[in-house]
């Protein structure tokens, strides 16, 4: 796959003063920048820039984006990806105080913030992982930058999931945990979505920083 002139798309979506908060949204795999937008309706927070990202690769024979592919023998591209993601995270920084940004990713999207938001070197408000997943689950090094050490990380997952096991966010939380991160763990009954009661804890945690 062709990767050279590749840049992070992104479409922004400004709630009152904008410039009070910043809440990038991750969307999973065949997803697009409006896979996420329902959320901006259904939180309904206010003072709000909404940065519905879409990731860079478009999905072989099928519809939508991924944030990887596979390159061969089971090798997948993450480097293009996470400098984009940091490209893009540094313009960012110079928009908003760092604890002011709050990100959310749903199913790949939720790697996505296991694997490259809690690395950023900048302290975050809190970052969401929804039905997501690690790379490497039997890796037991560092699972977060210490500039995320106080971040809230609120992992959601439905109990019903036929695509991504709950296991997977719960073998997350664990890890964070063993390794003193600020995570909490909400599972709610359902299939691979966001359930009610995690936009409402979302909901609670943006609007109290």
């Amino acid at each position: 796959m062709q990767i050279m002139n590749i840049k992070l798309q992104y479409d922004l979506h400004e709630i009152g003063d904008a410039s009070q908060k910043a809440i990038v949204a991750i969307h999973g795999w065949q997803g697009d920048c409006n896979s996420m937008y329902p959320l901006i309706k259904s939180t309904n927070i206010k003072n709000v820039g909404w940065y519905l990202l879409e990731a860079p690769f478009p999905v072989k024979n099928g519809e939508g984006f991924s944030w990887s592919y596979e390159k061969s023998n089971g090798q997948w591209e993450i480097d293009e990806p996470r400098r984009l993601l940091n490209d893009f995270f540094g313009e960012l920084f110079k928009i908003y105080d760092s604890r002011k940004i709050f990100v959310m990713g749903f199913s790949q999207g939720g790697l996505v913030c296991f694997d490259f938001v809690l690395f950023l070197h900048e302290p975050l408000g809190g970052v969401f992982p929804i039905a997501g997943f690690l790379r490497q689950p039997e890796y037991n090094g560092a699972r977060f930058h210490s500039s995320q050490k106080n971040t809230p990380i609120l992992i959601g997952h439905g109990t019903e999931d036929d695509r991504v096991p709950v296991e997977s966010s719960q073998n997350a939380y664990n890890k964070l945990l063993a390794q003193g991160a600020n995570a909490e763990l909400l599972l709610y009954k359902g299939k691979h979505k966001i359930g009610v009661e995690f936009i409402r804890k979302l909901k609670e945690k943006i609007q109290s920083k």
